[in-house]
């Protein structure tokens, strides 16, 4: 049984291991030079456009349900993903 779980707790921590890569770039280092700065504006972009939590200045954080925040990170990385293939970006 704990191998299954070992195994299983392998497997997920794998499955979201991938990377980005342009096939526009052929030099590697400048394929990493163009992803740091794409990567900084799509997030960037997220910042301003997907709220993440709450936005106010002096009150503390506001509790939320799993499924607010779920919900509030899948808009997020779903945000990010689509600029970075707007971009010319694929996952691997």
């Amino acid at each position: 049984m704990k191998k299954i779980l070992l195994f299983t707790a392998a497997l997920l921590l794998l499955g979201g291991c991938s990377s980005w890569h342009n096939p526009n770039i052929a030099d590697p280092a400048k394929e990493k030079e163009i992803f740091e700065r794409d990567r900084g504006f799509c997030e960037n972009q997220n910042r301003q456009n997907v709220p993440v939590g709450a936005q106010t200045d002096a009150a503390p954080p506001e509790p939320t349900t799993y499924e607010a925040e779920f919900s509030e990170n899948y808009a997020y990385e779903t945000t990010f993903e689509e600029c970075m293939k707007r971009r010319g970006w694929i996952k691997k």
